[in-house]
């Protein structure tokens, strides 16, 4: 009896034992969920929770204090007037007002094309061996000797032509070159003046002089033999033909009365073209051989090179 009597009283005690077991572990396992869910992880310590999105019906109507706050808050326009002003300025249209491009009128297109064949055909074809033999048989020395004798006797024209211009310097200069050349050079064949930058070579010619006056191209023009040309420089030609010593040594008006060999000026004229050709022709090449149109490139070129001479 007394075996059952315990065996009766130990079954609660058990029952009591483990209900106080289970208790105390779910109690534990509870503490710790808990403690787990509130502590912070360590991205949530790094990286702050992204603010709540709201739509526009979602998000508050702004007060008139915070209007006026947020107007206050708004940056200044500093930072663009700045980049504003630092920005380098675009160039204009009035920027090149002063000096606009005039193309020359060609009305002889027609008579200046076939002339301008005709002479590509007599020089580059026709000439070409000739200039080439001549340059390969006369030194360069002699050939630039030549040249400057002949531009030398011919100063009277820029010495001229630079007078009627106004252009005292140019004048003064010329004569210095004729007066150093002469002595100096023998003559004129050593160009020794050109050794002082002062007294570098000019071109001066009477459709300068015209353009210097304010006359203009002109229309565009080809002579058989002579070239390109304008109007203006046409007459400037016969200017400068006046100027010329030539004509009053075997002009009209030459020294020689009756018996003047007038082709003498042409022959000498002849002379100093054909001394000249072999870089002429190289000149011109320059010009012609990588233009789609030689016609236009021929006169843009001779148009922008008279251009520049009237504006020096």
């Amino acid at each position: 009896m007394t075996a059952a009597l315990s065996r009766k009283c130990l079954l609660p005690l058990l029952l009591l034992s483990v209900l106080v077991m289970t208790g105390c572990n779910g109690r534990q396992k509870t503490s710790k969920d808990f403690d787990k869910a509130v502590a912070p992880t360590p991205a949530a310590v790094q990286t702050p929770a992204p603010a709540a999105i709201q739509t526009p019906a979602q998000a508050p109507a702004p007060t008139a204090a915070a209007s006026t706050e947020a107007v206050a808050a708004k940056p200044a326009a500093a930072p663009v007037a700045a980049v504003t002003q630092t920005a380098p300025a675009t160039p204009q249209a009035d920027d090149y007002a002063e000096t606009p491009y005039k193309p020359t009128p060609d009305p002889l297109y027609y008579w200046n094309k076939t002339w301008f064949k005709f002479n590509d055909l007599f020089y580059s074809g026709l000439m070409r061996p000739f200039a080439k033999g001549y340059a390969f048989v006369v030194p360069k020395q002699v050939r630039s000797g030549l040249t400057n004798a002949y531009q030398n006797f011919i100063f009277p024209i820029r010495f001229l032509n630079a007078l009627l211009q106004l252009d005292f310097k140019k004048a003064s200069k010329e004569f210095g070159r004729f007066m150093i050349n002469s002595t100096l050079g023998i003559g004129g064949l050593v160009d020794v003046a050109k050794a002082d930058p002062n007294l570098a070579p000019g071109n001066e010619d009477f459709g300068q002089t015209l353009g210097r006056w304010g006359v203009g191209d002109g229309f565009y023009i080809v002579w058989p033999l002579l070239g390109p040309s304008t109007a203006r420089d046409t007459i400037g030609m016969a200017g400068d033909a006046a100027a010329n010593p030539l004509t009053w040594i075997f002009g009209p008006w030459s020294i020689y009365g009756d018996d003047n060999p007038w082709y003498w000026s042409y022959i000498i004229k002849g002379a100093d073209v054909f001394n000249n050709l072999p870089n002429k022709l190289e000149s011109y090449d320059a010009v012609v051989k990588p233009a789609v149109d030689p016609y236009t490139a021929v006169k843009d070129a001779y148009i922008q090179y008279r251009r520049n001479a009237v504006s020096q």
